[in-house]
């Protein structure tokens, strides 16, 4: 039998299922590292899931964050009445929240406590559901070939958006919703999961557009001859999709339109590109460096590798991704729209590599992964660096339940 990856780097005895209960309670992250290794066992990922959720009440809100105004809104909601509810629920027509999800959570919260842990507990077991859901799509293809190249492309598809991205809660829970929807439709033509990828829209309004881009791929189908110079033409011609989402932000009005003006004006434009400009030069090199890594590959296994990537799925998925990128370039216009889209291609691409790598012949290590190591390690650093600011340094030290009665630190204050 062939081992797995993990059993490789870490030749360990896997625990007795039994013993992973005492364990978590003894040393919780121990009990996640174990489990990790062990990840094809169904307590073993049961465990990564608890300790998501024990991240998430240990979560450090700090200023200037989105978490720290999640937090600040559950305080002021607790002084709420609950006739408020009503308002949160026809926030879609209303003057309130075009996306009722996250409110909506936080006022079910408010009524029974106006400490943060529990709502960012709530918010990990949610992100943690679907992120693990996704990653379990891909952990069954690579047990059917498990080798270097397909791992490390695994490893950059769980830190593409990490449970640590629970800071930016309504975005990135909603970018693997829609993933986790999107996929199966992709994939295996599942109309079913269109339920999940039209409620990530409930999370964050602008998936609707993106939901937009998966009905067409769903009844046009892989009209690559239609996608492909569309595709090309995002790359020479980007930011040509803001008066479209002008139209349909007006069509549709109500708080749709309010979301999409703050989204879209010119103040909003200018913060959002003068952070950018400020922002430093490494975060800068690996988004682009990523991006640009991963068209690179793309092209390099569809010219030459296009026999091993014959099969429906994978190029159902190909089509798909030549629509994407149009969508993620042609809105880079927008503040902070192509940015973050760009971060829902990375799962799409990311997994197109790793589908070619599954199928891969052989363990060495393949030129396209050493080309891409750079890429994927500077990424993989600054997911930590910007993680790190979230993670309760008390969270891996022995005894579960010990980070919420001492003061907090973070992994950064200890790291940085």
């Amino acid at each position: 039998m062939t081992k797995s990856i993990s059993n490789q780097l870490f030749p360990l005895q896997s625990p007795n299922n039994k013993y992973y209960l005492p364990l978590f309670l003894i040393w919780p992250f121990i009990a996640f590292l174990l489990a990790l290794i062990n990840y094809s066992q169904k307590e073993s990922r049961k465990v990564v899931y608890i300790f998501f959720i024990y991240y998430g009440l240990t979560f450090v809100a700090i200023g200037g964050k989105d978490g720290y105004a999640y937090a600040l809104r559950l305080q002021n909601n607790a002084q709420l009445q609950f006739s408020e509810f009503f308002n949160i629920i026809g926030g879609l027509y209303g003057e309130t929240s075009t996306d009722f999800i996250e409110p909506l959570i936080s006022f079910i919260v408010s009524r029974f406590t106006s400490d943060h842990s529990i709502l960012f507990a709530v918010y990990a077991a949610i992100f943690g559901f679907f992120y693990l859901k996704s990653i379990d799509l891909l952990h069954i293809r690579y047990k059917e070939n498990p080798g270097w190249n397909a791992w490390i492309f695994m490893a950059l598809f769980t830190l593409v958006l990490p449970i640590t991205s629970i800071n930016g809660f309504r975005m990135w829970t909603a970018s693997w919703i829609f993933f986790y929807g999107a996929i199966n439709v992709i994939l295996y033509r599942d109309a079913r999961f269109f339920i999940f990828a039209l409620a990530s829209s409930l999370l964050h309004f602008s998936f609707l557009t993106a939901n937009v881009i998966l009905i067409i791929y769903f009844f046009a189908g892989n009209k690559n001859y239609i996608y492909l110079p569309i595709a090309i033409a995002s790359f020479i011609i980007p930011n040509i999709m803001g008066p479209a989402f002008d139209l349909i932000a007006f069509k549709l009005g109500g708080a749709l339109q309010n979301s999409y003006e703050n989204y879209s004006n010119d103040l909003y434009n200018l913060s959002n590109k003068e952070s950018w400009e400020q922002a430093s030069w490494f975060l800068k090199l690996s988004k682009n460096l990523l991006f640009y890594y991963l068209v690179m590959a793309i092209i390099i296994i569809r010219l030459f590798f296009k026999d091993l990537m014959k099969d429906n799925p994978e190029k159902n998925l190909f089509s798909f991704l030549l629509l994407f990128v149009s969508f993620v370039n042609f809105g880079k216009g927008i503040a902070a729209f192509g940015s973050r889209f760009q971060n829902v291609l990375y799962l799409f691409a990311t997994l197109y590599v790793f589908f070619y790598f599954v199928k891969l012949p052989g363990s060495k290590i393949h030129l396209l992964t050493l080309l891409g190591l750079f890429p994927i390690l500077l990424h993989a650093a600054i997911v930590l660096r910007i993680g790190s600011e979230t993670i309760n340094g008390w969270i891996f030290s022995p005894g579960l339940g010990a980070p919420l009665f001492v003061p907090a630190f973070t992994l950064y204050e200890l790291l940085f």
